[in-house]
């Protein structure tokens, strides 16, 4: 993780502030406010360095558990996002973890126990696996899948660490499995940026790119663009690894920008690459350079794996530059730094690059001895793998093998059973034989008999079964039909006496309104017909109206009454009669209906409503 040093002009006025401040004691709400302005405004000067570790004697004054230990977490990771991978930082998150083992809560001691893994990920600690299976323990007993698959993922890393690409793959995929189940994007990305190692240690290039692809491309939609960026940076040495170099220059620009002054350890990756992107196109002196500044960058952050492999880049590129004395001079820091990684096929590249770089200076004993190692170790490795592939077979073989022989054992037994049984009593099997078989013919005469005789029962059930329900089918839709016919007379009645009520209006016409009054109270009876209409509609149709409200809950009446008459096929001049209301009207209700279903303009409203 790579920030850039700030040089600060008033150095002093920030060294005597904080002086004063080292003796200062905060509470809870404090020490919440300090870390808001530290993370927000995360420089690497001393003067944070110091108000993160004097806060740390505020925090040990804190009697609760759980919100000390937060604490203890939060101001050792920001020690790390300044580039302090040291003692202290660990020694933070250890009191952290502690505080939240007295607690007893496991959900929250898992949480703790995932900071130290991740700090010994980070280091290439000893401990790591052991770190990491202590993690998915606590997570097992926590039982919550989240954290369950978080820590297969950490196993998987750590296995990775011990070259161990088998089990790490089993345990990585067990992670997505996971992580796919409880629908947790940010998880699966991660997940698959360690799949994609796995797979470039494979051999098996395609995959890694797809797997880097898919969490960059998660990373992005989420709006993590550190994680985006780390994605990419991966993604681009796969694609230099198959000599890709347009992809390269596409992506590897965008992640450097977004990792700059923020991500150290990536930021250093990014000289790397841009390095090796460099080689490819035989710009071998601006390779150098990049080269140069990772390792720079890497001073900071002192990763052994990083300063092998951009050794071994500078030794190839002097190589290619004829300059076989500093080739052999990186060759040699390599070699050296190598020796205390516990990656096997970094050190087998190491050796390998020590074997060539001393041959091309005339050392030739030394090449020899360095062949020599780099056959050894080769021959080492492979053979440790070649072993455990062996070993497992022989188990299986060997299982195999005995199950065979009981088998086989069992056949033989019931084999001369049989031969006893057939010597004493073949005359009574021939008879019982004799007897079954009339037995079997019998009863299959029986069967086939009345499985004829039920199936045209069944049939003739059925038969009058659909008479039946096409019978009341067509009765309900009359009765529909009936209803709608009734509303429709209703409508237009309501519309005559509307007109005639005007024009009585204009003429002073007192009986004429006592005439229409009587219409009004003859016609009463039809006041409820919608209501009977909805109801007879229901039962020919038990779910529709359930499947659309449990969708738009916010549908009223007249829209499920819309919803009806659409549904029933009627076209607009027949809807705007039965709802009296205008065609206009109509369109309007249909627009207005078309807004609560959520459809667009190229959508079919009839065809969604019949999907019902």
């Amino acid at each position: 993780m790579h920030i850039v040093r700030f040089l600060c002009v008033f150095i002093f006025c920030f060294s005597f502030l904080n002086a004063s401040s080292q003796n200062k004691l905060y509470d809870r709400t404090g020490l919440d406010s300090l870390y808001q302005n530290l993370k927000s405004n995360l420089k690497r000067n001393d003067a944070n360095l110091n108000k993160i570790d004097s806060a740390i004697a505020s925090i040990d004054k804190l009697n609760n558990d759980t919100i000390a230990a937060d604490f203890y977490h939060k101001f050792a990771n920001l020690r790390l996002d300044l580039g302090h991978w040291d003692t202290i930082s660990r020694q933070i998150h250890q009191k952290g973890f502690d505080r939240i083992k007295s607690s007893g809560d496991l959900c929250k001691l898992v949480t703790s126990q995932f900071n130290l893994t991740r700090f010994a990920l980070f280091q290439d600690s000893p401990d790591l696996l052991d770190l990491a299976n202590h993690g998915l323990e606590i997570a097992k007993q926590c039982g919550d899948l989240k954290q369950i698959a978080h820590a297969q993922s950490f196993v998987g890393a750590a296995y990775i660490n011990d070259t161990d690409y088998k089990n790490a793959l089993k345990n990585l995929l067990e992670s997505e499995k996971n992580y796919i189940s409880i629908k947790d994007s940010l998880g699966i990305a991660m997940v698959n940026l360690d799949l994609a190692m796995v797979h470039t240690f494979l051999q098996e290039k395609t995959k890694a790119i797809e797997a880097t692809k898919k969490a960059a491309f998660i990373y992005k939609n989420a709006g993590r663009d550190l994680n985006y960026a780390v994605a990419l940076i991966d993604m681009c040495s796969s694609y230099l690894d198959i000599k890709k170099t347009d992809s390269v220059i596409k992506y590897l620009p965008i992640s450097h920008k977004i990792v700059e002054n923020r991500h150290q350890l990536a930021n250093a990756y990014v000289y790397q690459h841009y390095g090796r992107l460099n080689i490819q196109l035989g710009n071998y002196d601006e390779a150098i350079k990049n080269f140069k500044k990772g390792l720079e960058i890497n001073t900071s952050i002192k990763n052994s794996g990083l300063y092998s492999s951009l050794y071994i880049y500078l030794a190839e590129t002097y190589k290619e530059k004829k300059n076989p004395n500093l080739a052999y001079l990186y060759a040699i820091k390599s070699d050296s730094v190598s020796k205390n990684t516990k990656d096997d096929f970094e050190r087998l590249k190491s050796i390998l690059t020590l074997a060539k770089a001393s041959y091309e200076v005339g050392k030739n004993k030394q090449s020899h001895d360095a062949f020599l190692d780099y056959i050894k170790l080769k021959d080492s490795v492979l053979g440790e793998e070649k072993l455990k592939e062996i070993t497992a077979l022989e188990k299986f073989y060997e299982a195999e093998k005995r199950d065979n022989k009981i088998k086989i054992q069992q056949q033989e037994n019931d084999l001369l059973s049989t031969k006893n049984r057939a010597a004493n009593n073949r005359n009574i099997a021939l008879l019982i034989t004799l007897l079954l078989l009339a037995a079997i013919a019998y009863a299959l005469i029986n069967k086939f008999r009345l499985r004829a005789t039920k199936q045209k029962a069944i049939t003739k059930v059925k038969e009058l079964e659909n008479d039946n329900l096409n019978q009341k089918v067509e009765y309900q839709k009359r009765e529909l039909a009936s209803k709608a016919l009734h509303i429709a007379q209703k409508n237009e009645m309501l519309n005559e006496l509307k007109a005639d009520l005007s024009q009585l209006k204009k003429d002073n016409n007192t009986n004429g309104v006592n005439h229409l009054i009587n219409k009004l109270h003859i016609d009463k009876q039809i006041d409820d017909n919608w209501e009977q209409f909805t109801t007879q509609f229901m039962e020919m149709n038990p779910n529709f109206f359930n499947s659309i409200t449990e969708l738009y809950d916010d549908l009223t009446k007249n829209d499920i009454r819309l919803i009806a008459l659409l549904k029933m096929k009627y076209d607009s001049n027949s809807i705007a009669s039965l709802l009296n209301i205008s065609t206009e009207g109509v369109k309007k209700a249909r627009y207005r209906l078309r807004k609560k279903l959520n459809l667009s303009s190229k959508d079919s409203l009839e065809k969604h409503i019949m999907s019902f």
